[in-house]
C-alpha cells in the first residue's frame, strides 16, 4: 500500500545490512525545514518531488584528490586514475561519488558498488528513484574553531575545524584524534537541511536508477537522429536508382549493337521486339528444314552416313563422299535432283531445294 504522504523533498536513510525491510525516512518543505519523520515499509514510503539517499557512515570512505577545477566530462576517468593507487581489493566493486570541489581539491566518497546497487534496485522496483546521494558525513556542520560530532549508523561520526572526517565508537576518542581541540556534540544530523555544496545530482554510472522524465536535449537529438537516418536513407536510394538507370543505359546499348551486328541494314526501331521477331521468322525456317530433313531421311532407302547436314531457309544439303554418290545416285536423285558441288578431297556437296523436293 502506497503512503498518501507526499513532501518536495524525502531523505531516505539506506541501511548498511542488505537484509533490511524498514526505512527511516525525514520528509522536508520546498525550503528545506523539516516537515515530518518517519520509519515505513518499502511500499509505504512517502512520495516526493526530490529523492535523497543518505549513506550510513560506516559504509562509505573519504578520499581527498588533487583535480582540475574544470574536469567535465573526463570527471569520472580522472577520478578512477587518482583512485588507482589508493585502493585495494576488487576495482570493479569500487564506486566513487563526487564531492564538492575547493580549488583543486575535491572530495570523493567511496562505497561498495555491489552493495549501493543492490539497494537502489530494490527502490526503483518500489518505484523510488533517487535524485542524490549523501554520505552521512556531509550533514556535519562546518565549523573553523570546534570538530562537530553527531551519533550515526554503527558509531559516532566527527568533522574538524580543518575538514577531516572519522567515525569513532564514542565521543570521548574524538579529543585524542583531533589533538584536544573542543568538541560540539550534536543531537541528531539526520534531519539536518542538505547544505548546498552537496545538492549534486546522482552519479552517471548509476543514471539507469533515476526517473526518467521529459527531456528536450534528448528529444532534439533523438529529432537529430532521425534526420540524419531519414537523410542517409533517401541518399542510398538515390543511389541505388543512378546505379540502375546506369545499368538499365548500358544494357539497352549492347542490345541495340547486338541487334545491328546480327541483322545488319535493318532500322532498329525497338530493339527487343524486333529481336523477338526475328528469332521467330528463324525458328519458322529452320523448322521447314528439319522437317524436310527427316522427310529425305524417310525417303532414301540407302544406307548413307553424311559427314555433314545443313539446313537453312529454303535448302537442305548433304555432304557425302564421292563414293556415296555414285553408288546410291538413282535414291539420291529420286527424292529431287540435287545441286552438286566438291567439297573437300573426295566428298561431294548435294544441296536439295526444299520447293524442288516438295513436289
Amino acid at each position: 500500500m502506497t503512503s498518501p504522504l507526499h513532501f518536495p523533498i524525502l531523505r531516505v536513510l539506506l541501511p548498511a545490512d542488505e537484509a533490511w525491510t524498514i526505512l527511516d525516512w525525514y520528509g522536508f518543505a520546498a525550503d528545506g525545514t523539516l516537515s515530518a519523520q518517519g520509519e515505513s515499509v518499502l511500499a509505504e514510503v512517502p512520495a516526493a518531488g526530490e529523492l535523497e539517499i543518505l549513506l550510513p557512515a560506516r559504509c562509505v570512505s573519504l578520499h581527498r584528490l588533487t583535480l582540475p577545477a574544470q574536469a567535465g566530462k573526463h570527471l569520472d576517468a580522472l577520478i578512477g586514475q587518482a583512485l588507482e593507487d589508493r585502493l585495494l581489493g576488487n576495482k570493479s566493486d569500487v564506486l566513487a561519488i563526487p564531492g564538492p570541489q575547493q580549488g583543486t581539491e575535491r572530495r570523493v566518497w567511496v562505497c561498495s558498488r555491489r552493495w549501493l546497487e543492490g539497494a537502489l534496485e530494490r527502490l526503483a522496483e518500489a518505484g523510488l528513484h533517487p535524485t542524490r546521494l549523501i554520505p552521512e558525513y556531509e550533514l556535519l556542520p562546518e565549523t573553523t574553531d570546534a570538530t562537530t560530532c553527531a551519533m550515526a549508523t554503527g558509531g559516532t561520526i566527527f568533522r574538524t575545524s580543518s575538514g577531516q572526517f572519522g567515525i569513532v565508537h564514542d565521543e570521548e576518542s574524538i579529543p585524542a584524534l583531533t589533538g584536544g581541540a573542543p568538541v560540539q556534540v550534536l543531537d541528531s544530523i539526520d534531519c539536518r537541511p542538505c547544505p548546498a555544496s552537496c545538492r549534486g545530482s546522482l552519479p552517471k554510472s548509476l543514471g539507469r536508477f533515476a526517473k526518467r522524465g521529459f527531456d528536450v536535449k534528448l528529444l532534439r537529438k533523438s529529432a537529430v537522429l532521425l534526420a540524419t537516418s531519414a537523410a542517409l536513407l533517401l541518399l542510398g536510394t538515390v543511389i541505388h536508382w543512378r546505379q540502375l538507370e546506369s545499368r538499365e543505359a548500358r544494357l539497352q546499348h549492347e542490345i541495340r549493337q547486338t541487334f545491328a551486328t546480327a541483322y545488319p541494314g535493318t532500322p532498329i526501331i525497338d530493339p527487343l521486339l524486333q529481336w523477338e521477331s526475328k528469332q521467330r521468322e528463324g525458328g519458322q525456317g529452320r523448322g521447314d528444314a528439319l522437317d524436310a530433313v527427316i522427310h529425305l531421311a524417310a525417303r532414301l532407302n540407302a544406307p548413307i552416313r553424311p559427314r555433314r547436314i545443313e539446313s537453312g531457309e529454303g535448302f537442305v544439303r548433304l555432304t557425302l563422299t564421292d563414293s556415296e554418290v555414285a553408288q546410291f545416285k538413282m535414291q539420291l536423285d529420286a527424292f529431287g535432283k540435287p545441286e552438286t558441288s566438291p567439297a573437300e578431297s573426295g566428298f561431294t556437296r548435294l544441296t536439295y531445294r526444299l520447293d524442288r523436293a516438295s513436289r
